[in-house]
């Protein structure tokens, strides 16, 4: 697909997808799979790459809003961890609503194989899920922003690497082709991820 020119505000990313689907974040790890549809998968390359990376994945979060942290490995021996899972929908609860969903373990596998490709360790989350009410009202705000979103279901993120610029961070997504990604300038640059079709902006 043809990269988009990059966005240069830092307000709410246009992505944009099917109907709201909302899930209680206690599911087991195999219902969580389940749960989302095809789209959430990752791509074959990507998949590919992450079936050789060993018997563990790992990773290091902490949200941007109030340093709330986590660290742990969340699938080993061939499954997901549910419980580690459940924290880490937790922690990337909406933070406005104040609000768990479920989110993909595809956006976890995404995360972690950055993490395996770029200088330094871990994430500072910006936002994650959010509820539909959160994402109209930021809809209303900013206007260009989705009143649907990867952000309602689950399938995005928005992050920064520490000690790595943002545009760096963007490089190495978009050399992934995961699925989506976008570059948010501003005082605090960030970069979305997102599990739908690879794409840039």
């Amino acid at each position: 697909m043809t990269d988009t020119t990059d966005t240069f505000d830092a307000g709410p990313c246009p992505c944009c997808t099917g109907p709201f689907r909302v899930r209680r974040r206690a599911l087991l790890a195999a219902s969580l799979v389940a749960a989302f549809p095809a789209k959430a998968a990752l791509p074959e390359g990507p998949a590919r790459t992450l079936a050789g990376l060993g018997p563990e994945r790992r990773l290091s979060l902490v949200h941007a809003a109030d340093e709330e942290r986590w660290e742990g490995t969340y699938w080993r021996n061939g499954a997901y961890d549910a419980q580690a899972l459940d924290a880490l929908s937790h922690l990337l609860r909406d933070r406005t609503a104040d609000k768990a969903g479920t989110i993909a373990p595809s956006v976890f596998d995404i995360l972690y194989l950055l993490d395996r490709r770029i200088v330094g360790r871990g994430f500072v989350v910006v936002s994650a899920y959010r509820t539909p009410e959160t994402q109209a009202a930021l809809a209303a705000r900013w206007g260009r922003a989705a009143t649907s979103s990867f952000h309602v279901t689950g399938q995005a993120v928005d992050v920064r690497r520490p000690g790595l610029h943002a545009t760096g961070l963007l490089g190495a997504a978009v050399q992934l082709r995961a699925g989506g990604v976008g570059l948010y300038r501003g005082a605090s640059p960030y970069v979305h991820l997102d599990t739908g079709p690879v794409r840039r902006w």
